[in-house]
């Protein structure tokens, strides 16, 4: 019989992402966590911060040097349909409330040959880079994230959202910045074809989780996952007066449902990153609208 159990784990995940774990990796983790000891993942001068690890109340964000981003990066291409070796680089220089953020197209520091979006922006006058993708690069590979501006009563905050199939596994996961910069919830979602059963991770905590796996097709991995983000994605996005909606894409030559991503359009958007849908090479290419 399925039990469904509640557990406060502090995973020490990366925000890099959070981007694509494959399910038995992550379960793996989730076994030798208690064992771990969190150790920051740093090169020089940039910082890789961690899920919950900065302070929501340290809003003392302000930095005199502004960011030359197209020193840092290049110069990045968007469009539709790209060679994503052809495109890298930076995208968009813009800010949220007195924080400047960037950002580009990177090889992934994750899954060698594969290109993630990176978003970079100073904190404590130092270089923060979070990854979210891969978007490119990996044959079976199908993947959104979106990047908008939200308005709160405290000012205007960033939403970062991500929905992927990656051959089997399925993704998605929303992140809350506030003017700052600084991380104000996330919520992260993960079913498999081996695992069809959703876990669910919000601020380091797993929320739901099963331990028994159900395997099962990717129509019902997906179906799953997005009854799950039924669930919560309200508690995070209605706070904020943001409505979702289903996202359509091709896959394995069939256009369905992959997940929901924030219903959003116009100035707020400040950029959509997705593969390219093709019935040949799916996973290879990649558009960035602004």
């Amino acid at each position: 019989m399925k039990k469904k159990f509640f557990l406060i784990l502090s995973l020490g995940l990366l925000l890099t992402s959070c981007d694509f774990q494959a399910r038995d990796e992550f379960e793996k983790q989730l076994a030798a966590d208690e064992k771990k000891v969190d150790k920051d993942f740093k090169m020089p001068d940039i910082s890789y911060e961690k899920a919950g690890e900065e302070s929501s109340t340290n809003n003392d964000n302000k930095t005199d040097e502004k960011l030359d981003l197209t020193n840092l990066y290049g110069s990045g291409k968007a469009g539709t349909n790209l060679n994503p070796a052809d495109a890298v680089g930076n995208i968009i220089d813009t800010s949220i409330g007195e924080s400047q953020i960037g950002i580009s197209l990177r090889p992934s520091s994750q899954v060698a040959g594969a290109y993630s979006t990176i978003l970079s922006y100073k904190r404590n006058n130092e270089l923060t880079e979070r990854e979210f993708g891969p978007i490119a690069g990996i044959n079976g590979l199908n993947t959104v994230v979106t990047f908008d501006k939200v308005s709160s009563d405290s000012g205007p905050m960033l939403l970062v959202s991500q929905v992927t199939i990656n051959n089997g596994e399925t993704y998605s996961a929303y992140y809350i910045f506030n003017k700052f910069m600084s991380l104000m919830d996330y919520l992260v979602f993960r079913t498999s074809t081996n695992d069809t059963t959703p876990t669910v991770e919000r601020l380091d905590d797993i929320v739901e989780y099963t331990d028994q796996a159900i395997p099962g097709d990717l129509n019902k991995a997906i179906k799953n996952r997005m009854e799950a983000e039924d669930r919560y994605l309200p508690s995070l996005l209605d706070v904020y007066g943001i409505n979702y909606k289903s996202v359509k894409s091709l896959y394995e030559n069939k256009e369905m449902d992959i997940g929901y991503l924030p219903d959003i359009t116009g100035k707020d958007r400040i950029l959509l990153t997705k593969t390219t849908t093709s019935t040949d090479n799916m996973g290879m290419n990649i558009d960035m609208e602004k």
